[in-house]
């Protein structure tokens, strides 16, 4: 229970002090234009919206970073038992893309939720369950699950970058330098983490965001990926790359450093 507390808390905090690059972010990849002109002049004019979607965002994320953090500590403890040693490469990265799957699997109404509010601030008027009931009154189940299939595939990769990579470099950190436990190494393993997980999630994230936006036209994800190349060419799959590189960085560095601390105030093993 401790551990499910100390992940909320350290993925609000760094949910929260990010929050507004991840809208900038989202205004990038939904506009289909080839200048940034509009979204710098939308962002400036309308500030005081910066933190529109916020609410869905932290529930998104006390829901999918508890899940995936501990779905992936207990299978790779579980391995590591069964196996009597470390996670190889190829096991670390298939246990955290299956954790970030079935999280967001989850949560992935909270997504859609979030980016609805970004792309039409008027939904802010209402409460998140009278929008949530629109959804569901107006397309079901599915449309609850709209973007679905990309959102799932980011969590997948990001976590990959993300966790995968974070473990990995804190064991290859120690083995070369001899650096301890210490907030030295989580900032260095936090630092290759953010880097990591945003190169390899953006063309799903741009997908995504394109799908679950508020009245999006795309039929399905394929349709949105071949939209998107054949109107704006391959390079528009890694628009708001760094964005999300400038967001995941601090990110990944309060997420890590904080939870790593408070496993240690705990008593709790680091991660």
């Amino acid at each position: 229970m401790e551990k499910i507390l100390l992940v909320q808390m350290s993925a609000c905090l760094a949910e929260t002090i990010t929050y507004p690059i991840d809208y900038i972010k989202t205004l990038l990849q939904i506009n289909n234009k080839k200048t940034i002109k509009p979204i710098i002049l939308q962002v400036y004019s309308n500030h005081s919206q910066i933190y529109n979607g916020l609410k869905p965002s932290l529930i998104r994320h006390s829901i999918y970073t508890t899940s995936r953090i501990n779905i992936y500590e207990l299978m790779r403890n579980t391995t590591q038992e069964y196996t009597n040693k470390e996670t190889t490469f190829i096991q670390t990265c298939v246990l955290a893309g299956l954790s970030g799957g079935i999280s967001q699997l989850i949560a992935s109404p909270f997504d859609l939720l979030k980016i609805q509010y970004i792309t039409n601030p008027s939904l802010n008027q209402n409460s998140m369950y009278q929008n949530m009931n629109k959804i569901y009154i107006e397309n079901g189940i599915r449309g609850l699950y709209r973007g679905v299939i990309p959102n799932v595939s980011r969590a997948m990769l990001v976590n990959v970058g993300e966790i995968a990579t974070y473990d990995l470099s804190k064991r290859k950190i120690k083995e070369l330098t001899g650096i301890k436990e210490s907030t030295k190494l989580h900032i260095m393993s936090s630092i290759m983490s953010g880097f990591c997980s945003s190169l390899l999630c953006t063309p799903a994230d741009v997908l995504k965001s394109r799908m679950m936006q508020y009245n999006s036209n795309y039929v399905n994800m394929f349709d949105c990926c071949s939209q998107t190349i054949r109107k704006e060419g391959f390079i528009s799959l890694y628009r708001g790359f760094f964005p999300i590189w400038f967001r995941l960085a601090p990110w990944q560095l309060t997420f890590w450093v904080s939870y790593e601390k408070s496993r240690q105030i705990f008593n709790i093993d680091t991660f």
